[in-house]
Formats: C-alpha cells, sequence, structure tokens
C-alpha cells in the first residue's frame, strides 16, 4: 500500500472524536474498472484479454480559512486491475499520477496548481467522453492532463461559466525558453440546452479550437462535437454526434458516431461507432458491456471490432 494512504487510514482510525472534521479534510475515494476486451483486429484473430479503464484511487480535502475562501488539495494516482505491466487504457499516458494539485477557493471561483485535467477537455472532449468508454478518450484531440499548470474555473455567473489553464514553460536543450501552453473554455446552459467553447495554443501545433452544443430532454440527451486541430501545412477534424438515453434509473443507453479527417490524407479518414448500455446495481456498482468499430476509407491494420464487458465499484 502506498504511504500516503497509510498515512491516510491511521489518522481515520486513531481520531475518531474528530470524524467531521477528517471528513472534509481528509476524503478517501477511488474507482475500480477492471474490463475483458474481446478484440478483433483488421485481418486478424479474436484476442481476448484483461484491461483497465483508468481505475484511479485518491485523497481530497478542504478547509475553511474565512468565510468567503477555503483551502482545497486532491491526490490522484492510477492503479492498476490487470497484471499492472500494460497502460491501463487505450489512451497513453505513463505518469501514475493524475490529479495533484492544492488550490484556493471563494466567491470569484477557484484556484490551483500543480497537475489537472486539461481545461479543454473538461469542457469539450468531455462530451464525446461522457460515457467513460474504453474507446472514446482515445478519440479525442485534448489533453487529458497537463502538468505544472494554473488553472482557473469561475463561479457559475447566471448561466455562464468559464476557466483559463497555463502549463508554465520550460527550457529544450539549447536552454532556449518553450512556449507556453494555454487553454480557454467557456459554457453558456440554460433550460436543458448548453453550448461549450474551447481554445488552445500550445508549441506542438497551431491552435486547437472546440465547439459542442449537447440538449437534454427528460430521459434523453444528444452532444455534437466539432473540434479543428491546425498543424503546419495541414489540418485534422473531428465530428461526432453522441447520444444517451436513461431506460430507468439504473439502466442506460449510449451511442456515439464520430468521424476523423486528415485534409492532406483523405484515404485515411477514420469513422468510429460505439455502442453501449450500463446497469446501476447500486450507488456503488456498475456493469457495463459496450461494442465497438473503427474503420478507415482505405482498409489499415489499426482497424478493428471489439467487444467490452467489465464491472465498475466506485467508493
Amino acid at each position: 500500500m502506498k504511504p500516503i494512504l497509510v498515512v491516510v487510514l491511521l489518522l481515520v482510525a486513531i481520531t475518531p472524536t474528530r470524524s467531521m472534521e477528517l471528513d472534509e479534510l481528509i476524503d478517501l475515494y477511488g474507482s475500480l474498472r477492471p474490463e475483458i476486451i474481446f478484440r478483433t483486429p483488421e485481418g486478424g484473430e479474436t484476442i481476448r484479454r484483461m484491461d483497465d479503464g483508468y481505475s484511479r484511487v485518491g485523497v481530497k480535502g478542504k478547509a475553511k480559512i474565512s468565510n468567503t475562501l477555503s483551502g482545497f488539495y486532491k491526490y490522484e494516482r492510477r492503479v492498476s486491475a490487470n497484471d499492472g505491466e500494460d497502460n491501463g487504457a487505450a489512451r497513453a499516458d505513463n505518469n501514475e499520477l493524475r490529479q495533484v494539485h492544492v488550490g484556493l477557493s471563494g466567491k470569484l471561483g477557484s484556484i490551483s496548481i500543480g497537475r489537472h485535467y486539461g481545461l479543454y477537455y473538461d469542457f469539450i472532449d468531455d462530451e464525446l467522453d461522457r460515457h467513460r468508454s474504453h474507446y472514446s478518450d482515445a478519440i479525442v484531440f485534448g489533453s487529458l492532463f497537463v502538468s505544472n499548470s494554473i488553472r482557473y474555473d469561475s463561479p457559475n455567473f447566471g448561466a455562464v461559466s468559464f476557466g483559463a489553464l497555463a502549463e508554465l514553460n520550460g527550457a529544450d536543450p539549447l536552454g532556449k525558453a518553450i512556449d507556453e501552453r494555454v487553454e480557454i473554455a467557456g459554457s453558456i446552459s440554460d433550460k436543458g440546452l448548453s453550448v461549450h467553447a474551447g481554445y488552445v495554443s500550445a508549441p506542438d501545433h497551431d491552435g486547437l479550437f472546440g465547439i459542442s452544443p449537447t440538449i437534454s430532454h427528460r430521459a434523453l440527451t444528444f452532444a455534437l462535437v466539432y473540434q479543428k486541430l491546425k498543424k503546419t501545412g495541414n489540418d485534422d477534424t473531428l465530428t461526432s454526434l453522441a447520444a444517451d438515453f436513461s431506460i430507468s434509473p439504473g439502466n442506460r443507453l449510449r451511442i456515439a458516431r464520430t468521424i476523423k479527417k486528415t485534409r492532406n490524407t483523405p484515404d485515411l479518414d477514420e469513422v468510429h461507432l460505439i455502442f453501449g448500455s450500463d446497469h446501476k446495481f447500486s450507488k456503488n456498482v456498475l456493469f457495463f458491456l459496450e461494442t465497438y468499430r473503427k474503420t478507415t476509407d482505405v482498409p489499415q491494420l489499426s482497424d478493428e471490432s471489439a467487444v467490452v464487458a467489465g464491472l465498475r465499484f466506485d467508493f
């Protein structure tokens, strides 16, 4: 067990009279997501494997500073529910740390420093990844995590909210400063209709823009996601339509169709289709099943079909 978790458990065990205070200072949480995948690559044989859909464990908390100001922190690690040797998800991020930051929050919003979820991901990509699919977070353009960053999130000003994130720059091997990464995003929401927009300026591309209108009516939600990634001499675009439908309080269906295009290589345009369902046994336990299909205008070895089934335990 990691040393920080041992300390947390000892604090909780030896101070029962301060449980109310500790509940705010130390909140242990996690999500375990083992899954079985039946994967059939283009022209290959079906492969049966166990994988991990970003299982994680963390500790977070907050402390009141004044009537209008509080401090907060979060420390979250990825954990492996398979053999411990694989990345654990379709999208590679070899850093075991997920979110590690500390900040202040008040009437004007919150500001924190450390390693965060990407702001663009939260506002734009999350509309496609709303199903927490094994495959959907491998399709999007934004960065899932941004290290060495400062992030600001506004409160809700009526129907409007927004944020900004800056990754502090480093230096190349010659000691020249590298441009900083900057992300800005915002939302307007009213009566079941929301419009999210975001922009990213980063050293590794010439700009990323995204917009995502969503509409919810009773048990049905539609989300449209459009993204354009500008690169030197080339552009990538992503257009996705996703929907989810709650059949009952414990059962949900979801579907998403995504088209990724690269301007200079139209023969490599990709179509991703995800169809899945969830069954919630309780507040903590969920079963999920989904099918996935990726095709290219000119068939590629990376094309595949897959069936994913798994259990998820949240605490």
